[in-house]
């Protein structure tokens, strides 16, 4: 199925999606409490095929490092290095992290060709800017052997000239709000969560990637995250085939 298929089918899940995500991110804020299960990212699933729990301040352990935590604390802003020829960017996405990065692309003006991800995702519009910095760079993206990439960071993953996901990366997808957590604005909202939802489809047809994406999206809470199968992602375009 090519990318612009079903597009009103995409629209309307997406109109459809507002209350339904609005009484969602208030539950989020009831349902996340401090100490609570850590997500179960390399397990097998326990409700259907590719929903799992969602803790996007903790990621799974270096399975390289045996003895160590089962989980570690991830980054709450995006952290940024370079090592040999890719850059790495790894953590939360905060507010401004877009900003960050371009300053650091600025400051560092490293000699790169791919940049390696390692995100529980965060602010969308942030990811949505950094994607389209690395798009204009023209840098590759991929997410490495034991790497996340949750929540908004596959939007960052789409800005990459080309897109690969390692056997042990874990790319997912959940329902995203814009702007603060709060009940109040959740309801008010619902125009504004519309045209930020167009904007994400907008750069979805830009970066090439089915917009069919966002309906795996749009069915998960924000509580849970919807694990996609590299089947999925290579016919989404959201994974490039590897060249050679």
């Amino acid at each position: 199925m090519g990318l612009f298929s079903s597009p009103h089918k995409v629209v309307r899940a997406v109109l459809v999606s507002q209350v339904l995500l609005a009484g969602a991110i208030v539950g989020l804020d009831l349902m996340r409490a401090p100490g609570s299960a850590a997500p179960g990212l390399y397990a097998p699933p326990a409700q259907g095929p590719s929903v799992r729990p969602y803790r996007p301040d903790l990621r799974p352990s270096d399975p390289s490092q045996p003895g160590g935590p089962a989980m570690r604390a991830m980054p709450e802003a995006l952290e940024f290095d370079q090592a040999d020829d890719a850059i790495t960017i790894a953590g939360q996405i905060a507010p401004g992290d877009a900003d960050r990065f371009a300053a650091w692309l600025d400051r560092t003006r490293p000699t790169a060709t791919q940049v390696t991800l390692d995100s529980s995702g965060g602010s969308v519009s942030d990811a949505l800017a950094i994607g389209r910095t690395i798009r204009a760079a023209g840098y590759a993206t991929r997410v490495g052997d034991g790497a996340v990439c949750l929540s908004a960071c596959p939007y960052i993953l789409a800005g990459g000239a080309t897109r690969q996901v390692a056997a042990g990366g874990v790319v997912g997808v959940h329902q995203h709000y814009f702007g603060q957590n709060t009940i109040l604005p959740a309801f008010m909202a619902v125009s504004d969560l519309q045209r930020a939802q167009a904007g994400v489809m907008d750069y979805l047809v830009q970066m090439g990637v089915d917009l069919r994406l966002m309906t795996y999206a749009l069915r998960t809470p924000p509580a849970e995250i919807n694990v996609l199968e590299p089947e999925l992602m290579a016919e989404l375009g959201l994974t490039t085939p590897a060249e050679g």
